[in-house]
């Protein structure tokens, strides 16, 4: 019984140190995004913005869609796959999208 819990809390503690190692969905809008998009504007479209609106109105209002365009870019915005891996991509997608939801507030 006590060599299981031992393990268990082995487990815990070093899933917790590669978790804490791992940057937020926030770090990574911060360090790659905001420069253009601070506030979820757009400073180089005004008129596409990452406020839920202009999500819509643009037909990018979903993870996937976000995903796609964080992927590969989209002009003038460059493609993000060889600075940021698949979790990073995936996390600050979702993080555009629920920012988007709450009015960037």
């Amino acid at each position: 019984m006590k060599k299981s819990v031992f393990l268990a809390t082995l487990t815990l503690t070093a899933s917790a140190a590669v978790f804490s190692g791992a940057v937020s969905a926030n770090e990574v809008f911060d360090k790659n995004c905001a420069s253009c998009h601070k506030g979820g504007g757009n400073i180089m479209n005004p008129a596409k913005t990452l406020m839920k609106d202009s999500l819509d109105k643009n037909g990018v209002a979903t993870v996937d869609a976000v995903k796609a365009i964080v992927t590969n870019g989209k002009a003038p915005m460059p493609a993000f796959k060889a600075s940021l891996d698949e979790k990073q991509i995936e996390s600050v997608s979702a993080y555009v999208i629920e920012q988007a939801g709450k009015g960037w507030k």
